[in-house]
C-alpha cells in the first residue's frame, strides 16, 4: 500500500469524523429550534386562550354596550391584572378594537411597542378570519418576528385572538427571552460535549491509526509467511526501480528466480510445517542477500521467490551461487537440509524492460539449472532459447530469387521442424498447467481456506459460548417440567437475561460464514475480493448452504475479483484508480449475486430437497435406522444443508407429536465436538497446540448441541473428521432411538435433559458415539509434525 495513500486514507477518515460531528451539531440545533419554536407556539395559544376566555366571562354585557364606553379599559385593566400572572413574565398584552387602537397594554420590562411589531405587516393580515358562528368566536392568526441565528432560536411570537366577533382583538407578543436563554445553554452545553468527544475521537484514532500504520502497509505489501515483499508489491517496487535513475545511475541490474528443489517431498516427509519453516529460512538468506547489495525481493508464488540486483549478470551470478552453497550448508530444526535452484537474466534500464520477459527469461534459466542437477544458479543465454524458431529464420533467409521448388521445400522444412516441435510444447505445456493446478491448490487454495477458519473461529467460539450460557441460564431459573411444547421451543429466551445473551450469540454466529467466505476470498486474490466474498456468503445463509456453500462463494468471489483484477491491470492508470470504489464494488458484487441465485442457490436447495425425500424413505422402512441417517447426516457438513435438513425435519416431526427424531438429531450434532474433545484429551500428539487451546470451548459447544464449533478442525484435516464423527454421530443417533430417548425441545443440549425421557441412556448413548469419534480420530489423524497425505 502507497504511504502518500494510506495518509490520504486517514486524514480523509479525520475529514468525515468533522463534518460527522458538525453536521450532528446543525442537524440538532435544527431540530431543537423547530421543538422551542412549536413549544412557544403552544404555550403563546394556551395563554390567549385563557385571556380571551376571562375577557368573554368577565364582561359579557359588552355585547351590548358601546364601543366608546368609559368603563371598558377599567373593566379590562382589571381582568388582565387579575389573569395576566397566569401567562407568563416575557408575553406583552394589548387589547385594540376594530380599528387597531389601543384600549389597554401590559408590556414588561425589554418589550417592544405594538406599532414597532406590527410595522411592515399589513393590517389586513393581522384581522383574524371572521367567525362563522357564536361558537368559532375567537379565531387567531400569529406571525414570527425576528430572525434566527445559525443554530439558536431567536424570535417572537406576535398573536392577535378575536373577541367579541371581531370587536375586540386581543394581542399578545411571546418574547420567549427564557427560552432563548435556556437554549442558548443547552446549545453551550451540547458544543461543549461534541467538541470534546471529537476531541477524544481524534485523539483516538489518531493513537491507533497512526500506531498500526506500518502493520497496515507491512499487510498489504508484505507476504504473511516470509516477510518479503508480496507479488504486488515488488511489481510497485519493480516499476520504481527501473523508472528512479536519479538516485542509482547503474544501467545493468539482474532479475532472479529460484525455489526450493523437491520442495512437495518435503511437506510429504516432514509435514507442512517444516515446509514453512524451509520456506521462512530461504526468505532470510534472500533478505539479507538483497540488503547487502542494495536490491530488492519477493515472494513470487508457492515456494519461488523473485529478486532484483544492482549487478551486472555475471557478479549476481556468483552470488546467487554463494546463496546456493549457504543454503546447503544450513541445516534445519528437525535435522533436514534443503537446496535450492536459480535462474538469473541480466537487463537494462534502457527501453523500461517489461518485467514479464524478464521472468519468462530467468525462468529458462531456472529451468537449466533445475536440468542441471538443481543445486546452482544460471544466468541466462541465448544458448537456453528453445529451438522451435530455427527453422522459421531459416525460411527468413532464403534469397529473393531462389527457385518456386526451393522456396517449397524450404516451407516444406520449416512445416515439419515446426510439427517436430509441436508434440514436446504441447506435453510442456500439460506439465506447466498441472502444476501451476497444484500449486494453486496446494498454496493457495488451501491457505486460503485456512485464513478463512483463523477470522471464522473467533466468531464460531464467541457466538457459540454465548447462545450455550442462554440455555443455561434458562435451564437454571425455569422449572422445564412445566412447559409446555410450545414455550419449549422459545427455551434460550423464557428469562430476559437468557434472551439477551442468546440476542447476541445469534448475531454473533451469523457473522461466520460471511467472515469465512471473505477471508478466503481476500487470501486468494485479495482486498478487492473481500466484499464480494463477505456478501457471498452471507447469501449462503438464506438457502441454508453452510461451509460448504460459504467455501464455494469465497472461491467464486475470488476468481471472479482474481480475473476482473487482471483486466483493469491492462486498463489505464485513470482506470485503474478509480477501480476500488467503483469497478470492484459493483462488478464483484454484481456477478457474486449472479452466482449465488443461479448456481449457489439452486443446487444446494436441490440438495435440501433430495436428503429430505432420503428420510421420508427411511422412515417408512424403519425408524431407528432413520434415526440414526439424521445423526449421521448432522456430522456431514456440521451446519451445511444436510445438517440443516436433518434438524428441520427433526422440528418438524415435534409438530406431529413424535419426539424420538429430535432426540437422535441433537445427539448426532453433540458428538462432532464432544467426540473432537475427548480426541485432544486422550490424542494430545494429533493435534497442534493452536488446536488443543479450543478444547474447553469445543467441549462446552458441543454439550450445548452447536455442532458448528467442529469446524475449525474439519477445515484443517476434512477427509479424517469428518468420517469420523458421520461414525460416531450416526451410532448415537441409533442408540438413542433403540433406548427410546424422547426430547420435546429443538435445542438446549445437555441443559434440557429434565424433559428428556430416559436421560441417563441418553447420556450414554451420547457417550459411546462421541468414544467413536475420539478413537476413530486418534486412529486416522498422524501425530503433529509428521506430514499428511496430500
Amino acid at each position: 500500500m502507497n504511504s502518500n495513500r494510506l495518509n490520504l486514507q486517514i486524514f480523509s477518515i479525520f475529514a468525515i469524523i468533522i463534518s460527522a460531528f458538525v453536521g450532528s451539531a446543525v442537524f440538532s440545533s435544527f431540530l431543537n429550534t423547530e421543538s422551542v419554536k412549536h413549544s412557544v407556539e403552544t404555550e403563546t395559544k394556551i395563554s390567549s386562550v385563557i385571556l380571551s376566555s376571562a375577557i368573554r366571562y368577565d364582561i359579557p354585557e359588552y355585547l351590548t354596550e358601546s364601543e366608546a364606553d368609559g368603563n371598558l379599559v377599567k373593566r379590562l385593566t382589571r381582568v388582565l391584572t387579575r389573569i395576566k400572572q397566569e401567562v407568563g413574565e416575557n408575553v406583552d398584552v394589548w387589547i385594540v378594537d376594530a380599528s387597531f387602537r389601543v384600549l389597554y397594554e401590559d408590556i414588561a420590562d425589554g418589550g417592544s411597542e405594538l406599532a414597532e411589531l406590527t410595522q411592515g405587516i399589513p393590517q389586513q393580515k393581522l384581522i383574524p378570519a371572521e367567525s362563522k358562528s357564536e361558537h368559532e368566536d375567537g379565531r387567531a392568526v400569529y406571525f414570527w418576528i425576528g430572525k434566527n441565528g445559525l443554530l439558536i432560536f431567536n424570535q417572537k411570537l406576535l398573536m392577535v385572538r378575536s373577541v367579541f366577533d371581531g370587536r375586540l382583538y386581543l394581542v399578545m407578543c411571546n418574547r420567549a427571552e427564557s427560552v432563548h436563554a435556556m437554549q442558548r445553554r443547552q446549545f453551550a452545553l451540547f458544543a461543549g460535549i461534541e467538541i470534546v468527544l471529537m476531541l477524544t475521537m481524534f485523539v483516538f484514532l489518531a493513537n491507533t491509526l497512526f500506531s498500526y500504520r506500518k502493520q497496515l502497509i507491512r499487510l498489504a505489501t508484505k507476504d504473511e509467511l516470509t516477510g518479503l515483499s508480496n507479488r504486488k508489491s515488488f511489481n510497485e517496487a519493480y516499476r520504481d526501480y527501473v523508472r528512479n535513475t536519479v538516485q542509482d545511475k547503474r544501467e545493468l541490474f539482474t532479475v532472479f528466480l529460484m525455489d526450493i528443489d523437491y520442495f512437495k517431498r518435503i511437506n510429504d516427509t516432514y509435514g507442512h510445517a517444516a515446509g514453512d519453516l524451509a520456506l521462512r529460512t530461504l526468505a532470510g538468506y534472500i533478505g539479507r542477500m538483497t540488503e547487502r547489495l542494495g536490491g530488492f525481493a519477493g515472494r513470487w508464488g508457492g515456494d519461488e521467490f523473485i529478486g532484483v540486483l544492482p549487478l551486472e549478470g555475471g557478479e549476481a551470478e556468483k552470488e546467487l551461487r554463494r546463496l546456493c552453497g549457504e543454503i546447503k550448508a544450513e541445516r534445519m530444526e528437525g535435522g533436514f537440509g534443503i537446496t535450492i535452484s536459480a535462474g538469473a537474466v541480466q537487463a537494462s534500464r534502457t527501453g523500461s524492460p517489461e518485467l514479464a520477459r524478464l521472468t519468462e527469461l530467468a525462468d529458462l534459466a531456472l529451468y537449466a539449472s533445475k536440468e542441471g542437477g538443481r543445486d546452482r544458479a544460471t544466468l541466462y543465454s541465448k544458448a537456453l532459447e528453445p529451438v522451435s524458431e530455427a527453422p522459421a529464420k531459416e525460411e527468413k533467409a532464403v534469397a529473393p530469387a531462389a527457385a518456386a521448388e526451393g522456396a517449397e521445400q524450404t516451407a516444406a522444412s520449416a512445416g515439419r521442424g515446426a510439427a517436430g516441435e509441436k508434440p514436446e510444447a504441447s506435453a510442456r505445456k500439460r506439465e506447466n498447467f498441472k502444476a501451476r493446478l497444484k500449486a494453486f491448490v496446494r498454496d493457495r487454495l488451501v491457505e486460503s481456506i485456512l485464513l478463512g477458519v483463523k477470522w471464522m473461529a473467533p466468531f464460531v467460539a464467541g457466538g457459540g459460548l454465548l447462545i450455550g450460557l442462554a440455555f443455561l441460564f434458562d435451564a437454571w431459573s425455569v422449572d422445564l417440567s412445566t412447559l409446555s411444547v410450545a414455550d419449549r421451543t422459545k427455551l434460550g429466551s423464557i428469562t430476559p437475561l437468557a434472551a439477551s445473551l442468546k440476542s447476541i450469540g445469534d448475531s454473533t454466529f451469523n457473522f461466520m460464514l460471511p467472515v469465512f467466505a471473505g477471508f478466503m476470498a481476500y487470501g486468494l486474490a485479495g482486498e478487492s475480493a473481500f466484499l464480494a466474498g463477505f456478501v457471498g456468503g452471507f447469501m449462503t445463509i438464506q438457502c441454508n448452504a453452510g461451509f460448504i456453500g460459504a467455501m464455494a462463494a469465497g472461491l467464486m468471489a475470488g476468481l471472479i475479483a482474481y480475473e476482473i483484477n487482471e483486466f483493469i491491470g491492462r486498463t489505464p492508470r485513470y482506470i485503474q484508480k478509480a477501480a476500488p470504489i467503483v469497478i470492484f464494488p459493483v462488478f464483484n458484487l454484481l456477478l457474486i449475486h449472479v452466482m449465488a441465485v443461479l448456481v449457489i442457490t439452486p443446487v444446494f436447495s436441490s440438495i435440501g430437497k433430495i436428503f429430505f425425500s432420503f428420510l421420508d424413505g427411511l422412515r417408512d422402512l424403519d425408524p431407528n435406522i432413520m434415526c440414526a441417517a439424521a445423526g449421521g447426516m448432522m456430522a456431514f457438513d456440521m451446519g451445511g444443508v444436510v445438517n440443516k435438513v436433518a434438524y428441520n425435519y427433526g422440528v418438524s416431526s415435534l409438530a406431529s407429536g413424535e419426539t424420538c427424531l429430535m432426540a437422535s438429531v441433537m445427539a448426532g450434532g453433540m458428538v462432532p465436538p464432544v467426540g473432537i474433545a475427548l480426541a485432544m484429551i486422550a490424542f494430545k500428539n494429533k493435534f497442534t497446540p493452536t488446536e488443543r487451546e479450543r478444547l474447553p470451548g469445543t467441549l462446552f459447544m458441543g454439550l450445548s448441541f452447536i455442532t458448528e464449533g467442529a469446524l475449525p478442525f474439519v477445515f484443517s484435516d476434512v477427509f479424517r473428521v469428518i468420517p469420523s464423527c458421520m461414525a460416531g454421530s450416526a451410532l448415537a443417533g441409533l442408540l438413542s432411538s433403540l433406548f427410546g430417548c424422547r426430547l420435546p425441545a429443538p435445542h438446549g443440549g445437555i441443559f434440557v435433559l429434565p424433559v428428556m425421557t430416559h436421560p441417563i441412556l441418553y447420556l450414554l448413548a451420547l457417550a459411546a458415539g462421541s468414544a467413536v469419534t475420539a478413537l476413530l480420530l486418534g486412529y486416522l489423524k498422524k501425530p503433529f509434525g509428521s506430514g499428511k497425505d496430500s
